[in-house]
This record gives C-alpha cells, sequence and structure tokens, in this order.
C-alpha cells in the first residue's frame, strides 16, 4: 500500500501566508516596513503634486474665463496666448470649412508675409467679422500691400473690397474636429 501524507491545520496557514505574500509582491504592496514608508511618501509627494497642478489649472481656466469675459465686454476678439476661435457661420468657406466648423487662428505678426492661398480672418470696413482665403496681393506704388480674398465656394466672387494689413484680426491655423 502507498502512504498517505497529510496536510497539517499549521502546514496550511504557512501556505497561504506565502501565497500572501507572493501577491502582495506582484502587486507592488510592501511588506518591509522601511519600503512601506518610503512609498508613502513617494505617495504624498505625488498627491501634493497633483494638488498643486490642479490648482494652478483651475487658476489658469477661472483666470482665462474672466480675461476672455472682459475682452468681449470691451467689444474685442478674445486670445488665449495669441490664439482666438472663430465659428464659421455662413457657407462662404465650404467645402474647406463648413458652417459651425470651429478654427484657431493666430494673431498675425507686423512684419509677417501674407501671401496667395492663406486663410485670414478680418474685419470688413462695416466691422463684420469674415474669415476668407486671399487670391491676390496687390501691391500699389507707394509701398502698401492690400489683398483681394474670396472664399472657396465656388458660388462666391471676390470680395469687392481690398483688404489692408490693419484689418486683419487672424491667420488660420488649424480646424477644430467637433463632428
Amino acid at each position: 500500500m502507498t502512504q498517505r501524507k497529510y496536510t497539517t491545520q499549521e502546514q496550511i496557514e504557512a501556505m497561504r501566508e506565502e501565497i500572501l505574500r507572493e501577491k502582495q509582491k506582484m502587486m507592488g504592496i510592501a511588506t518591509d516596513k522601511s519600503l512601506s514608508g518610503r512609498l508613502s511618501r513617494r505617495r504624498r509627494i505625488l498627491g501634493i503634486t497633483g494638488q498643486v497642478l490642479l490648482s494652478a489649472m483651475i487658476v489658469l481656466l477661472v483666470w482665462s474665463i474672466i480675461s476672455i469675459q472682459l475682452t468681449r465686454g470691451r467689444g474685442d476678439i478674445p486670445n488665449i496666448l495669441g490664439f482666438q476661435l472663430f465659428a464659421i457661420e455662413s457657407g462662404s468657406m465650404e467645402p474647406t470649412l463648413k458652417i459651425g466648423a470651429v478654427i484657431v487662428s493666430r494673431i498675425p505678426k507686423e512684419a509677417e508675409p501674407l501671401d496667395v492661398n492663406d486663410i485670414i480672418t478680418f474685419r470688413t470696413l462695416s466691422g463684420a467679422v469674415v474669415t476668407h482665403r486671399i487670391i491676390e496681393v496687390v501691391r500699389e506704388g507707394d509701398d502698401t500691400t492690400a489683398y483681394r480674398t474670396k472664399g472657396d465656394n465656388p458660388k462666391n466672387s471676390a470680395d469687392q473690397e481690398l483688404l489692408t494689413r490693419d484689418r486683419v484680426i487672424g491667420v488660420f491655423v488649424a480646424r477644430i474636429p467637433l463632428t
């Protein structure tokens, strides 16, 4: 006959403790007091760092909202770090920019040249804000430059008034894909 081996209750408890220690090692839970102290210190530092970053983001967000509201109250176009958001409200730039699209434009630098095919946002002589493409750069005799613009929609004709540099509000950077 074969001999049978029986496991005692103490041996079962020792195996359970060993299994528990291995699980803790695999999950990264420290059983050593010094290692546990270092981990808890790291967690506290990470927690404080996260709280500081979250607080800074909240302050930045609140500051941005207040700044935008004050700027809009003055009748200006709000910008954050030199970038502006515009919503396309007509079909003049379709199919490039559909109605309801939101675009990001940056404020142009004084010496920055504007070229044919640049998409720009500008104020018309009547004060309306329009986003169109430059189709022609017109150089006049007294070293002034004007721009002829047109929407991308094939049904559009070129804008009647020539655009001067001082009325350019922004240069197209990107379309925000909301749809």
